[in-house]
């Protein structure tokens, strides 16, 4: 019974972490600064390159092109910035098939889907003041993620202070400019994030809300925020349970980042930590337990990226490494419901192989933190293969096909049990913005 719910919440964190719609470029600041998409995004959308990561740092005030109404205290846009984006999906996964009822099916049948359809907002509040927003509008219209950066300039360096909340990108929502897997956010493969970010395969993207306090220039940036967990997700917990604001701003994340360059790269070094405790309300630890009370916030991640050109040809590489300890009886862990320290260690590269086309690649080695009859921390492995084609700065097609391996998904004498999603998963998608 405790392998069957264990598997479970494999399962049901896999459905949660690969296939949840992600925020990805918002044209609506292509509008703002009057420039294409690539003036802010290496390669393609979500990328960034360092003009994207300054117009972050700067809050998301810039203004370009666009008129703006000014007067004695006020500087706004002269139009509000919007975009519409949508992502249109197939998605097929290998286990047994199950046939639900004679209209609907499960994943292992093969799914068509529209994923996302958000409405977004962002831009200039005013001098200093900078805002970004999400709608989402699946399934009825409700908040997403929202924040509001208040810069300061220092000269040398500026000074960034960002209330935020988000329903799945984690504290990481309030500021963060790589783009590595710190924030699964501007990770170049959406579709299986875990294969690709250890920060993601530990868990650390929950709904949360919060303070960010942030110092930054051109050699990096120091994050450090007060947030609050919204829901748990754990080892697969449902991170829709819990409405918006369930906890109290009382657990700390910090983040430190190094920029510049190696070689001819442009390239980017961090660490991250999660500490402290956060009550959260109505959440699911994914073992079929619905938990309510005080959960401590803990995982360490270190995270690198390098970009530049091989030849002709734009290349990304990145790494992390992320560790959630083990929960305890006393002390569950919102990252880590198990009972062994959850970890894992990431690479993977994009290469731009064409004027339009790229190959992505990405390995994952990680011990699942579970106790499947096989294992006593289960290994769970991963290798990715994906590819895009930009059929316009703002509308790509995408490919993407892991393989999973490790004694996850070996089955137990037992009880001959595997994930029910089985050990491979494909996607392919068309992603649209304007």
């Amino acid at each position: 019974m405790q392998l069957k719910k264990a598997l479970l919440g494999v399962s049901a964190l896999l459905s949660a972490a690969i296939w949840a719609p992600q925020a990805q470029a918002i044209p609506a600041f292509a509008r703002q600064v009057g420039m294409p998409c690539s003036a802010c995004h290496y390669q393609h959308f979500p990328v960034l390159n360092s003009f994207g990561r300054a117009f972050k740092e700067g809050g998301f005030t810039m203004v370009g092109a666009e008129q703006k109404i000014e007067g004695d205290g006020l500087s706004i846009p002269a139009t509000l910035n919007l975009a519409f984006v949508t992502n249109l999906q197939y998605t097929k996964t290998n286990g047994t098939p199950t046939n639900l009822n004679q209209w609907t099916k499960d994943s292992n049948n093969g799914q068509f889907s529209m994923t996302q359809y958000s409405l977004f907002m962002g831009g200039r509040v005013g001098h200093g003041i900078g805002f970004e927003g999400e709608v989402g509008l699946n399934g009825g219209a409700g908040l997403a993620s929202v924040k509001m950066p208040f810069a300061q300039d220092w000269g040398s360096f500026k000074t960034l202070e960002v209330p935020f909340t988000t329903d799945g990108l984690g504290p990481q929502q309030g500021f963060e400019i790589l783009s590595d897997g710190a924030s699964v956010v501007h990770l170049f493969n959406q579709e299986d994030l875990n294969a690709t970010s250890a920060q993601a395969y530990v868990g650390t993207a929950t709904s949360a809300h919060g303070l960010a306090l942030v110092a930054a220039n051109d050699y990096g940036f120091v994050n450090f925020t007060k947030f609050g967990l919204d829901s748990i997700i754990g080892n697969g917990g449902d991170p829709t349970v819990a409405g918006q604001g369930a906890g109290s701003p009382t657990a700390d994340y910090l983040r430190a980042a190094w920029l510049g360059n190696i070689g001819d790269f442009d390239a980017g070094i961090g660490f991250q930590s999660w500490s402290g405790h956060s009550a959260a309300a109505g959440a699911n630890d994914g073992y079929g337990n619905v938990l309510t009370g005080v959960y401590a916030t803990k995982a360490t991640a270190i995270d690198a990226q390098m970009m530049g050109d091989l030849g002709s040809m734009p290349l990304t590489l990145i790494a992390s490494y992320a560790n959630a300890p083990a929960s305890t009886a006393t002390d569950i862990n919102a990252y880590n419901s198990g009972a062994d320290s959850r970890k894992s260690f990431n690479i993977a590269a994009e290469l731009g192989v064409l004027p339009k086309t790229t190959v992505q690649l990405g390995l994952r080695n990680a011990k699942s933190g579970i106790s499947n009859g096989v294992s006593t921390n289960a290994s769970d492995n991963a290798v990715m293969l994906g590819a895009t084609y930009s059929i316009a700065l703002n509308v790509r097609a995408e490919f993407t096909y892991s393989k999973y391996s490790g004694d996850l998904y070996s089955s137990d004498p037992a009880n001959n049990a595997l994930p029910a999603t089985g050990d491979q998963f494909t996607a392919v998608n068309l992603w649209m913005g304007f």
